[in-house]
């Protein structure tokens, strides 16, 4: 009798035991995210101490998260850093100069389906622009202009390319908008808008 009773906890045990551990790897987990890419800086009017209409050449974007996958669900959500620049063609009576911006955003993102080790992806992200610079050399009004705060958005699209369990890569396109920024220096405050499209490539690992 007690043995039948021990093999009956044992088979029960077993069983809870199973469920929570199938349980923990549907729970999925962090990651961490690093990646790096081109960034081009849309055309902008440009007003104050500088006046123009500025465009610019292609520029480099680099940043990192840390992630957390949602297991068996599409979610996934991110914190991120992020640095970009781009350096403005001459314009205003030969001012020119790199226009650059460090945010931190939270992205949300939704998984769509997975076919074999790639998987499609769309994405919304929000947060707060760290700070803001346009080093304007030549022209008329030269000098350093700066700003921090605000609201930044951005949204994306992409693929994840997993290569093993815990390793992989994701290539992505993504418009950024930090909206009309005042920016202000030695030489008075400037005002400009600060948006751009960037094709990324990172690489990701899940612990």
């Amino acid at each position: 009798m007690f043995l039948h009773q021990l093999k009956k906890v044992m088979i029960a045990s077993a069983l809870v035991f199973s469920s929570t551990a199938a349980y923990s790897e549907d729970l999925g987990g962090l990651y961490l995210k690093a990646y790096g890419g081109a960034s081009m800086l849309s055309d902008t009017d440009v007003s104050g101490s500088v006046v123009g209409s500025a465009n610019f050449e292609t520029g480099p974007v680099t940043g990192g998260a840390l992630g957390y996958n949602f297991g068996d669900s599409p979610y996934r959500a991110e914190l991120e850093w992020a640095w970009r620049s781009g350096e403005a063609k001459t314009f205003a009576g030969g001012a020119s100069g790199d226009f650059a911006s460090t945010t931190a955003l939270l992205n949300g993102y939704y998984d769509i389906a997975e076919f074999q080790s790639i998987t499609p992806y769309v994405g919304f992200g929000a947060g707060y622009v760290t700070e803001i610079d346009w080093d304007v050399t030549g022209g008329t009004a030269p000098g350093e202009y700066s700003d921090r705060g605000g609201l930044a958005w951005q949204v994306m699209t992409g693929i994840n390319y997993e290569v093993s369990e815990r390793i992989g890569f994701s290539a992505e396109l993504r418009y950024f908008d930090a909206g009309s920024r005042t920016i202000s220096g030695s030489a008075g405050n400037i005002k400009a808008d600060y948006a751009s499209t960037e094709g990324i490539v990172g690489l990701y690992f899940s612990f």
